[in-house]
């Protein structure tokens, strides 16, 4: 079974960010979420990793409410990459990147050797093995992502949970860390602005708008029109990448039409 939410809500402080929202991967899935600023994407996200407890409805871990799985169980099978993460520690990037074993150490310690190649292989696997040594003060906006992003592969989790992770990536990383997420044998769910890449890499989609799920499907069946028109508040047209087959969304540089407008 896969990590999966039922009618879930959230009530921050006083103000319903998520509304009766139901998520159901299939195990091995890339899901994207999409939707405007304040759409409840984050917050929908941070409902699946535990870190909050909804105000309505269950987010579920293998048939078990996820609130009554305990923190070590729930570590090793989830991981988080979160938009924001900072320490002011003098920390190096491989020291950053082993935090993520920690799920996996007991009383007596871990498996150094399982560690240490868990480690390594996260560092390789995200271009990051010749700046192990580096203090992490020292990263740029994007290297800093691709650690967090380093630090969830050591974790080696079932379940992963990604919230804008292209933010600050060139064009390059973009392509390569999605690449690299949909090949992993986990579940993911993937919070993306970018449309297009949602399109090249997710297997399927999930619309937010106010908290509130608006649509649900393959790629192919999400992205119209009408529902970027509907969500964004633009006008796109949409058609068949030549290399691809998957949809390409182009967005118009003029002003919405008013049809498009009235609906």
């Amino acid at each position: 079974m896969t990590l999966r939410t039922r009618e879930v809500a959230w009530n921050r402080g006083g103000r319903l960010v998520v509304d009766g929202v139901t998520l159901h991967p299939r195990p091995g899935e890339t899901v994207g979420l999409l939707g405007p600023n304040g759409s409840g994407k984050s917050s929908l996200l941070r409902l699946l990793s535990g870190a909050v407890r909804p105000t309505r409805g269950v987010v579920v871990l293998d048939d078990k409410a996820l609130a009554d799985t305990s923190r070590r169980e729930a570590a090793r099978a989830i991981a988080t990459v979160t938009q924001h993460a900072d320490t002011v520690v003098d920390i190096t990037v491989r020291h950053v990147v082993a935090l993520g074993r920690i799920p996996h150490r007991g009383t007596f310690g871990g498996d150094r050797r399982a560690d240490a190649e868990a480690v390594a292989g996260a560092l390789e696997r995200t271009g990051l093995a010749d700046k192990a040594a580096e203090s992490w003060h020292r990263l740029s906006g994007g290297e800093r992502q691709r650690v967090h992003i380093a630090r969830a592969l050591a974790q080696e989790p079932r379940e992963l949970l990604l919230d804008e992770p292209t933010n600050h990536l060139d064009i390059r990383y973009q392509l390569e860390l999605l690449r690299l997420i949909t090949e992993l044998p986990v579940t993911t769910v993937v919070a993306l602005h970018d449309l297009n890449l949602a399109a090249m890499f997710c297997d399927s989609l999930l619309v937010l708008k106010d908290g509130r799920a608006v649509a649900a499907g393959t790629p192919d069946e999400v992205l119209t029109p009408e529902l970027i028109a509907r969500v964004y508040e633009v006008d796109a047209r949409v058609g068949p990448d030549d290399e691809t087959g998957r949809p390409r969304v182009t967005f118009s540089r003029g002003a919405r039409t008013a049809a498009t407008s009235a609906g």
